[in-house]
């Protein structure tokens, strides 16, 4: 795992430059900090879909793993805390390795007020025999989650106005002996 926190002041600096997956997480006054996965397996290959979603099953397989040794050390000393941040983030961004953003999605427009990155503990109680099954779909249902979007009355508009100019009507109107 390779994974790096970096405050507001040195994301602003990184920003453009940064590969891998990076969770942009911003505070309520604007300031944006960030923590970055790269390496091979944070860094799509290409821009399909499968690739983003391989991916973000790795991140989230990174979670969970430092969620479990995390567990196990705090039974011994509870002031150990992992560097990865329970709160949602408020954007994903997908890079190459060479730098080109692969898919970004805003999470601050979204409806979801929590993506869940970090399991509970009812995720590793239930989880206990089908570890990697759990991961699987928990990283489903949170990639479902990044891209679902409510379309708004602004963009419902467009669209229409969009397929009026494909689409012909095909049905004839009624005539009037036969409407009553």
């Amino acid at each position: 795992m390779k994974t790096v926190k970096f405050n507001a002041t040195q994301y602003a600096e990184l920003a453009r430059t940064l590969t891998g997956t990076i969770l942009v997480y911003t505070t309520q006054d604007g300031k944006e900090s960030a923590q970055q996965f790269f390496g091979p397996e944070f860094e799509p290959a290409d821009k399909s879909e499968n690739e983003i979603f391989r991916v973000w099953k790795n991140v989230m397989a990174t979670f969970w793993s430092v969620k479990a040794e995390e567990n196990k050390l705090r039974e011994d000393n509870d002031g150990i805390r992992s560097k990865l941040r329970a709160s949602t983030p408020s954007s994903v961004i997908f890079r190459t390795a060479k730098g080109e953003t692969v898919k970004s999605y805003q999470l601050d427009e979204s409806v979801w007020a929590r993506i869940g990155l970090v399991p509970t503990k009812k995720d590793f109680e239930r989880t206990a025999r089908d570890y990697a099954k759990a991961i699987h779909r928990a990283a489903k249902a949170s990639f479902d989650a990044l891209g679902f979007r409510i379309m708004l009355a602004k963009e419902e508009t467009t669209e229409v106005s969009k397929t009026e100019k494909k689409v012909k009507p095909t049905e004839k109107p009624l005539p009037l002996a036969a409407a009553s």
